[in-house]
This record gives C-alpha cells, structure tokens and sequence, in this order.
C-alpha cells in the first residue's frame, strides 16, 4: 500500500523517497546526478516539483497516487504589479505549480534552473521589460520553446505581440476567467 501524500507544489527528498520506497539520500544522489529535476531553496534544500515526482513514479512502473494525478504544469507569473501577482498565484495554485516574479530578471535567472511550462509576462516592466525578456527566451535553445502569454494593461495591437515573439496575449481590462481560459489552451483543462 501506497503512503497518503498530501498534494503540494514541490516536495522534499523525503517525501519522494517515501513514495518510491527508497532513502531520501538517495533522490539527493539522482538530483546530484541530474536524474531527477529539482531546485534548492534560498537555505540550500532539495525540492523536487509534483510534475517530475509524477515523472519518477510513472517511470519506475509504480502507480501514481490519485492525490498526484491530474493536469499539471509549472507557470510562471512575471508583473510588476504584487496585487496581479497574487491574483495569478491564488487562482492558478490547486492546479499548477506557481512561481511569481516582479521583474524580468528574476524570471530568467529562475528559468536557467527551471524551465516553465508557461510564462504569463507583462509587456511593461522596469529594467528588463517583456519585449526584451521575450528576445532572449527566444533566442536560448534550451528556453526558445517556453509557451510565453503575453499580457498588460495599456491598449496594445495583439499582432505586434505575437510579431515579437508571444504565444498569445491577454489584457488585463478583460478580467481573470479569459485569461484562466488561455491557461486551459496551453496547459490542459483541469476544473476550475
């Protein structure tokens, strides 16, 4: 039988290791190898994603507990704006792993160690704004396929985003449910 896991956006080496039955030392050792994906907290700790913890199970042949499954995807939410921020991470959160940054740089630091599934990217930001964040995502082979949903909220021609490189392009004027709907067209319908 299957321990109870309590369904959380990252978990611990420990909690993997429950899960898989062997050691939390030894997911440090395939992280270490880059087995498994994982990032290190500000105080230098393992966290592993739920998405690559469903990885690992399915990939070991076990069966995925019924808390783990379901559409998932890691979305990174860039806005200079903390109460956009927020909104984004409330919404999103029970089904989604949720990063959010309140500036360009942040975002792309964060995405050399963990690429987004999606990046919901204000076009307006000090210092590095999206148009230039969008540029370098594009041009870094190893980031230029990130699903990039453009957003803002001054009147911008949708072509001219999507000419620069967006996916698609939101505006803030038109509310949360349009843009948890583009979410749903990139990342899966989960039941909102």
């Amino acid at each position: 039988m299957q321990p109870k896991i309590k369904v959380k956006q990252n978990y611990t080496p420990n909690d993997v290791g429950g899960l898989l039955g062997v050691h939390h030392n030894t997911i440090k050792n395939w992280i270490k190898r880059n087995e498994v994906l994982a990032f290190q907290t500000v105080g230098g700790h393992y966290r592993v994603p739920r998405r690559e913890v469903v990885r690992i199970i399915k990939e070991r042949g076990l069966p995925v507990p019924d808390e783990l499954q379901g559409p998932m995807g890691l979305v990174y939410v860039v806005d200079d704006e903390e109460i956009i921020r927020e909104t984004l991470d409330e919404a999103l959160q029970d089904q989604y792993e949720v990063y959010t940054f309140s500036n360009g740089f942040d975002a792309l630091m964060q995405m050399g160690r963990l690429k987004p599934d999606l990046l919901i990217l204000d076009i307006y930001l000090p210092g590095v704004d999206g148009y230039a964040l969008m540029k370098k995502i594009r041009q870094d082979p190893k980031m230029h396929k990130i699903q990039v949903l453009g957003m803002s909220g001054k009147n911008i021609d949708k072509e001219d985003i999507l000419a620069a490189g967006f996916d698609d392009f939101y505006e803030k004027k038109e509310g949360l449910l349009p843009l948890l709907d583009k979410v749903k067209k990139f990342l899966g319908a989960p039941p909102f």
